[in-house]
């Protein structure tokens, strides 16, 4: 029935990319060298994203600093839904209505999802021309592998997006329990900060919590598509890949490695060590996290730290759980672990911009133009802050407002700023994550299947997490089943 519908939408898709109204035109050879900005051509562009309210009341002031730099630029910024997957799939109905906007916010997946329309434009000119352009000294100030997740999409380092709010996963504890407790020489604590600190290693420290909490299930993950890409990259299984001859996207995660992998992890859930949103009713880790008990570490994203503490209660906050340890509940957060203990390798998120080709050069210019400007070290991190997400330059790393983040002095005057000065402080250690550990970060093929088969995944591995088997070899059979099906569904 699956493969019937992802057929039906394909084709309805491809059908509507095909059917352009005669005024569309995503043809567009270059910026010429000696291209600039004419201040005295009048100019609109329009910015799409799925900004909250606060976000978009920043992009609102940015946009009126903007356009006082450059008069003769309009900019219509719309939220133009209320999340990426619907976002997406109006900027895809916009494509072949012949009315893109100029920019939007985007995922890799969503521009695979556009490029057959010709509408996403190539970025590569406009970055060295040397009137609109960066040096190379501007370049080399943007985080190396969230300048590189722009040239994600072929082999020829065609550069289609630009880095905006980045975040990855890492893992949060309960710094409280772990400095209490130790597995030999090492607290909980030091094991999960030390450099060779692995998946055993989590596991080792769940097995001995459920030795003085036997109720608990002691660690959870948050996105289990994350999960299997991540741990994929671990364990070097194949998960999908660009044809280095064709530089058409593979699918190639039913491989016994990845099967072994998942076969890892699923002794953990069946043993009452992990737990999965999904095994959750779709409630998030942090959620159980924040009682104090029963949940004393998981892997989420670095965009959501501050739900670390975001509605813990006064009494946890300031006492904890008195009858399972001492003292009030604070957070830590540590890079993921590693399968060995040398691989270290964690998935990177969140969205870029993108812009599209129109009609007019000028226009074109006029929105690389605020491009440039909303990814300036000082955007950036006015951006970032908030939220948990990372600036994506260094330099925004020696602004002050960067060194006087989470830096509180005095006391707090109720438990409620005490909970905001520790949330201003994890979310500063979780960025902090990106500038100490840039070489462990990667982002996975992108192609026109790359979506269905993070999604696919996903449920892949929920299906296998709460299979209940009768034996190894009924077990291994399923997974067998499950992986071809999975595998069928995406490539016939």
């Amino acid at each position: 029935m699956k493969k019937i519908w992802l057929i039906a939408l394909f084709m309805t898709f491809a059908m509507t990319v095909a059917a352009c109204s005669p005024g569309q035109n995503y043809t567009f050879d270059g910026l010429p060298v000696d291209a600039n900005l004419d201040p005295n051509e009048e100019v609109t562009i329009t910015f799409w994203h799925r900004m909250g309210a606060n976000s978009q009341a920043l992009l609102q002031s940015w946009i009126t600093d903007f356009e006082a730099e450059y008069p003769n630029i309009n900019v219509v910024e719309e939220k133009a839904a209320i999340d990426y997957d619907p976002l997406a799939n109006k900027i895809a109905l916009a494509i072949t209505g012949g009315n893109a906007p100029d920019i939007s916010e985007s995922y890799p997946d969503h521009i695979a999802r556009y490029m057959p329309s010709g509408a996403p434009l190539p970025l590569n000119t406009f970055i060295s021309n040397p009137n609109v352009g960066y040096t190379q000294e501007e370049i080399q100030d943007f985080l190396p592998t969230l300048w590189a997740e722009g040239t994600s999409y072929d082999n020829q380092g065609t550069i289609y997006s630009m880095p905006f709010t980045k975040s990855t996963e890492a893992l949060f504890y309960n710094k409280t329990v772990f400095d209490q407790h130790s597995i030999g020489e090492e607290t909980y604590t030091e094991i999960v900060n030390s450099e060779d600190f692995k998946w055993d290693d989590v596991f080792a420290i769940a097995e001995d919590i459920k030795t003085w909490d036997i109720n608990a299930v002691p660690f959870g993950y948050d996105s289990t598509d994350n999960l299997f890409i991540s741990a994929s990259e671990q364990w070097s299984a194949p998960y999908t890949g660009l044809n280095d001859e064709t530089g058409q996207g593979e699918i190639l995660f039913n491989n016994e490695t990845s099967k072994n992998m998942v076969r890892y992890f699923k002794d953990k859930v069946d043993r009452g060590l992990m737990l999965t949103r999904s095994l959750n009713g779709d409630g998030f880790m942090s959620d159980i996290y924040k009682t104090g008990r029963s949940l004393y570490m998981y892997v989420g994203s670095t965009g959501g730290t501050r739900y670390a503490y975001e509605n813990m209660s006064a009494t946890v906050f300031e006492n904890g759980v008195p009858a399972l340890y001492t003292g009030g509940v604070r957070a830590g957060v540590a890079p993921l672990p590693s399968y060995d203990g040398v691989t270290r390798r964690q998935i990177q998120q969140g969205p870029n911009i993108n812009l599209y080709k129109s009609g007019s050069e000028q226009q074109m210019i006029a929105a690389w133009l605020f491009v440039k400007y909303m990814t300036t070290a000082e955007r950036s991190l006015e951006f970032s802050l908030p939220s948990g997400y990372a600036s994506i330059r260094y330099s925004s790393y020696q602004e002050d407002a960067w060194s006087n983040f989470g830096t509180h002095t005095g006391e707090p005057i109720d438990t409620k700023e005490a909970i905001e000065w520790a949330q201003d402080e994890l979310v500063k250690q979780a960025i902090q994550i990106f500038l100490d550990n840039s070489d462990i970060f990667f982002t996975s093929a992108v192609f026109n299947l790359s979506s269905d088969t993070r999604s696919e995944v996903g449920s892949l591995i929920d299906k296998i997490f709460a299979y209940q088997s009768t034996s190894e070899t009924d077990l291994n059979n399923y997974i067998d089943t499950q992986y071809q099906e999975s595998y069928d569904f995406l490539t016939n």
